[in-house]
């Protein structure tokens, strides 16, 4: 068991929870997709992949399971699809219960040799894409999206907004926090980039900071990262938006609050456009709100600073 997840699992038990996963599509030379037949789910076959620590990329995590469950060393051609939907919750066969948050990439192998780790992989076998083995709903998705191809330009599949009530005494950060105190906790959240008729960005000045940046949250347990997107401007803006593309994943970079808690964000940005609402601050949340130009940004808080500059341009969008 990862170091990271036997932490949290010491202090959360089998209780559901949203866990951030990377996993990787890898063809052979015919176009055929490694699936491996894993130790703990013995009746149906998974790409390779595993769970983040902290600290880590998506795409650092892909290539360090990759190498440890079949030998191969990969690089992350494109982001295929972000799945966090909880119709593709799952429980591990010792009872652990976990809302998958799965960053799925193509890849292209770049060296080593195709060997099972004997203790997490019984079997390595690469299938043609209209001859594949049993496998979980997610990953028929992931195999489905990929070979749509809409990630070739630069529009990866996310899942569409959508809320189920779950059964577990951790559904938000703040709930965990009762648990693990101000540890660091990896979570996924995300954030809507909303532009005005004249390309002005919508921003809400922070509660807790005073600085300004996109409205933006954690997942919630039960609902996807879309619904996040969609919940958390509400809130904090007043307006309804309707997610259009996903335009980045930022991860690997830890956060610390002013009472201390400690975290490991891994933030999913969504181009949105308003579909109803009224704007205004909520004022608690948000103390202000307002659309921006390039030309006339407010004082921005730190974590938001390389998304808000990449909404507008002015850096390269990252996928990591």
């Amino acid at each position: 068991m990862p170091a990271y997840l036997e932490w949290l699992r010491a202090h959360v038990g089998h209780h559901l929870i949203p866990l951030v996963y990377a996993t990787a599509l890898i063809r052979d030379e015919a176009g055929r997709i490694l699936f491996q037949r894993r130790a703990d789910f013995r009746d149906w076959w998974g790409l390779p992949g595993g769970l983040l620590e902290p600290g880590e990329t998506p795409t650092g995590c892909l290539r360090r399971e990759v190498m440890e469950e079949t030998g191969l060393h990969v690089e992350p051609v494109g982001l295929t699809g972000v799945y966090s939907s909880p119709r593709y919750n799952v429980t591990y066969p010792n009872g652990d219960q976990v809302q998958q948050v799965t960053l799925c990439y193509e890849c292209r192998i770049v060296g080593g040799a195709l060997k099972a780790d004997s203790d997490e992989i019984l079997q390595l076998e690469f299938f043609p894409p209209s001859e594949l083995p049993p496998r979980p709903l997610w990953y028929a998705d992931m195999v489905t999206h990929a070979q749509a191809g809409r990630y070739t330009q630069g529009s990866p599949y996310f899942d569409p907004p959508e809320r189920a009530e779950v059964n577990t005494p951790y559904p938000t950060t703040l709930s965990t926090r009762r648990a693990v105190g101000t540890a660091p906790l990896i979570w996924a959240g995300a954030a809507a980039v909303v532009l005005d008729e004249a390309g002005r960005l919508l921003l809400q000045q922070r509660g807790d900071s005073g600085l300004w940046g996109l409205p933006a949250g954690a997942l919630d347990a039960g609902e996807t990262l879309a619904h996040t997107a969609i919940r958390e401007t509400l809130e904090e803006t007043g307006l309804r938006v309707e997610p259009l593309r996903l335009l980045s994943v930022l991860a690997g970079y830890e956060v610390v609050h002013p009472n201390g808690d400690r975290l490991f964000p891994v933030p999913h940005t969504f181009a949105c456009r308003v579909v109803g609402g009224q704007l205004r601050a909520d004022g608690d949340e948000s103390l202000a709100v307002g659309y921006f130009s390039r030309e006339a940004l407010p004082p921005l808080h730190p974590t938001m600073r390389q998304r808000v500059h990449q909404a507008l341009g002015l850096e390269p969008t990252s996928l990591v």
